[in-house]
């Protein structure tokens, strides 16, 4: 079955869900954006901005009790949209709940799936909060990424199981189970490199605030073990989506496993070279993103690879 031919066919829940992986993609984006230009304090308090539904402009528009001179109208708005989108998501999630209330009796796992996303955008809206309250520590924010790829995991997952009976195909027991091992290490790789991404990002906050005077470019070189760590794990992940990707190449397995191979392996790829690029290139803000978007991106394709190969059918 080809795409088109697959999307055609989604019904009013589906195509719910996968508008809201698409916006859930860009939330994530956006909150690089964010964490990049240091905004994540352009609101000062939750869920309010400077204690206005609409924050302000210019400083001359500030409330009383506030500080005219750290006032930065890119960051506050920065921050503000993040929270829109981040509204906009769990707005998506709500209806797509609703809308899987027809999966009750016929396909519980679907009702359970949104049931399950609802609870945690609730959860991350609140932690959110807890985050720029608490003044941005780290810890927090590294939970508040984790839980941003568990909800878009789930999404994945619940969207999968409102559709897999149209993708069932043959696949050798064998090829099976060694694609599954695969891909459930690359996947724990993924989410280590995660955890030590943010790690990693943590200390350079703390290198930033102790050494003011420190040149951006030398910022890396006080982070310390956890980002040689870090670096030295990307092997494990390029190594692990190599095989991945030979493993669907060899035994020819189509038409939706050599997409999402490819796309894995070139999203693995692009994300070594984009650290490099941070090393070498006093580490660029822009960069910052798009490391983390693709983080996140190298994360839930090869588990939606991984839904493909559990949901094929002995045969060949």
């Amino acid at each position: 079955m080809s795409w088109n031919s697959l999307f055609s066919r989604l019904n009013l829940f589906q195509k719910t869900a996968l508008l809201t992986i698409g916006v859930t993609f860009l939330l994530i984006f956006i909150g690089g954006l964010v964490r990049a230009t240091g905004a994540g304090l352009g609101c000062p308090d939750w869920p309010k901005c400077f204690g206005l539904w609409i924050p302000p402009m210019t400083a001359a528009d500030l409330p009383s009790g506030y500080d005219h001179e750290s006032f930065n109208v890119f960051k506050t708005w920065m921050e503000y949209v993040n929270r829109l989108f981040g509204v906009l998501v769990g707005f998506l999630i709500l209806m797509s709940f609703i809308f899987s209330l027809k999966y009750i009796t016929r396909s519980p796992s679907v009702f359970l799936g949104a049931a399950a996303a609802l609870i945690l955008v609730l959860f991350q809206g609140w932690l959110g909060g807890q985050v720029v309250l608490g003044g941005l520590e780290g810890w927090m924010i590294t939970v508040h990424m984790v839980t941003a790829l568990i909800i878009l995991m789930v999404l994945v997952w619940t969207f999968f199981r409102s559709v897999r009976d149209r993708i069932r195909y043959a696949m050798d027991p064998g090829i099976r189970r060694k694609l599954i091992s695969v891909l459930m290490l690359l996947l724990l790789a993924m989410l280590v490199q995660v955890v030590l991404g943010t790690q990693v990002r943590e200390g350079l906050e703390a290198v930033k605030a102790g050494y003011p005077l420190l040149d951006r470019g030398e910022w890396i070189d006080q982070v310390g073990l956890v980002d040689t760590i870090h670096r030295s794990f990307s092997w494990v992940t390029l190594i692990m989506a190599l095989v991945f990707f030979y493993l669907v190449r060899q035994h020819q397995l189509g038409p939706f496993l050599p997409l999402l191979a490819m796309l894995t392996l070139t999203g693995i790829l692009l994300q070594v070279v984009v650290g490099i690029g941070l090393v070498y290139l006093d580490i660029l803000p822009a960069f910052q993103v798009i490391h983390l978007w693709i983080a996140a991106f190298v994360t839930v394709v090869p588990f939606l690879a991984l839904l493909f190969v559990m949901n094929g059918r002995k045969g060949i």
